[in-house]
């Protein structure tokens, strides 16, 4: 996707301190804070591809989200983007109540105008209020507005433990309770769709851009410990994607990580430190080491693999080779790779066979488990016999 305005072009990295600042640093004081005296509050391992859980405690638990709740904001913008509605150039301008914003910010003044892109990197990098405020605005009118529909796409993405206010996930000092919350579970979820958008997973893993907007000229610095390489919780297999912090939200992440084939999402809520071991970082590090420890990605089915030979009746030849459609990938323990099976499923076959014909199922078992199935298509044609041949076979 081409990029298209020259100020947030990738540069090296910043040199300062990369803080968990959405909405400022502080002690985490909200009572949900730890809720497992392991030091978190929620935690939830899961690998996208297969859906697979590999670890969850307190997962649908519903907690405040911080600044995390920018996934869903960003997840619309880029649906509209794909749609049409919205270009990457798209210029959208300051309101009032964007500019008096408080957190992490670009420090937007009112009546400027920034392209719809600018802004969706100022909220993915900086995790900006002002900017994910100026979004829910384009869209949905007001931040209300926006909310709603926040909510709509939480329902048909199945997320059944999370309900929006705003857009940014700032603490409502007017009424505390109108607090954006979600469970690890459906955080998860919401990590799984935003990193299908290219764009952000390129700006999901950015540590630091360069932007200036009047006399703020630090850039766009990433608050994710774990993709700076300058940070003592940099983790070098980690690929975003947000973080949260606030007081009664505590420090959090939704994290992913990718080594070899592998990629696996982990979300923390509610860590006491915001750095180091205790922090949301560090224990985030430590469920990727134990994921990537244990499980293994396998591709047991190649795309063109033979599987097996399909009786045809009434063809030039009785047989026909079936050949997998797809890949199918499998998440195995490590230690079990030998438990995984192919089967060929025929189905019933009359000639004329086309080239690319569907002609059964292949399924993929981890022992008696299903783990994974592809269609199994001919590899040739196969055109009918004469009809004399029925009568006469010589």
């Amino acid at each position: 996707m081409k990029h298209c305005f020259a100020v947030l072009m990738i540069a090296p990295f910043a040199s300062a301190a990369f803080a968990q600042e959405e909405e400022g640093t502080g002690a985490a004081k909200g009572s949900q804070v730890d809720m497992t005296g392991k030091g978190f509050s929620a935690a939830y391992v899961i690998e996208p591809a297969s859906k697979r859980v590999l670890l969850e405690e307190n997962a649908h638990v519903p907690l405040p989200t911080a600044s995390m709740a920018k996934m869903m904001t960003c997840i619309i913008a880029m649906e509209r983007i794909q749609s049409g509605e919205l270009k990457l150039d798209t210029p959208v301008t300051v309101s009032a109540r964007a500019s008096k914003i408080g957190g992490s910010q670009i420090f937007a003044k009112e009546g400027q105008s920034f392209p719809m892109q600018t802004l969706l990197a100022a909220t993915m990098i900086r995790s900006a209020n002002d900017t994910a405020e100026m979004i829910a605005e384009k869209i949905g009118g007001s931040a209300e507005a926006f909310a709603d529909l926040m909510n709509d796409k939480a329902r048909q993405l199945g997320l059944k433990e999370t309900t929006f206010y705003d857009p940014h996930g700032l603490p409502n000092s007017q009424d505390p309770k109108r607090i954006n919350v979600s469970s690890a579970h459906d955080l998860a979820i919401m990590g799984i769709e935003l990193m299908k958008y290219p764009l952000m997973r390129e700006y999901a893993k950015t540590a630091w851009m360069p932007f200036t907007n009047a006399s703020y000229t630090s850039g766009l610095t990433n608050p994710d410990h774990m993709i700076n390489p300058k940070s003592r919780d940099y983790y070098g297999d980690a690929i975003g994607i947000k973080t949260g912090y606030s007081a009664p939200a505590g420090y959090c992440i939704t994290a992913a990580a990718k080594r070899g084939d592998l990629e696996i999402i982990a979300v923390v809520m509610g860590a006491r430190a915001a750095s180091g071991q205790d922090s949301s970082f560090g224990i985030a590090a430590r469920l990727f080491n134990d994921a990537f420890a244990h499980w293994r990605q396998m591709t047991p089915l190649h795309k063109g693999m033979v599987v097996g030979q399909a009786a045809v009746a009434e063809g030039q030849a009785k047989t026909v080779a079936a050949v997998a459609a797809g890949d199918v990938q499998s998440l195995v323990p490590r230690g079990q790779e030998g438990t995984i099976n192919v089967k060929f499923v025929p189905s019933s076959l009359t000639a004329p066979v086309r080239a690319g014909q569907q002609i059964g199922v292949i399924i993929v078992n981890q022992g008696s488990q299903q783990i994974g199935r592809a269609p199994a298509v001919a590899q040739t044609a196969v055109e009918k016999q004469s009809w004399w041949k029925k009568f006469w076979p010589f």
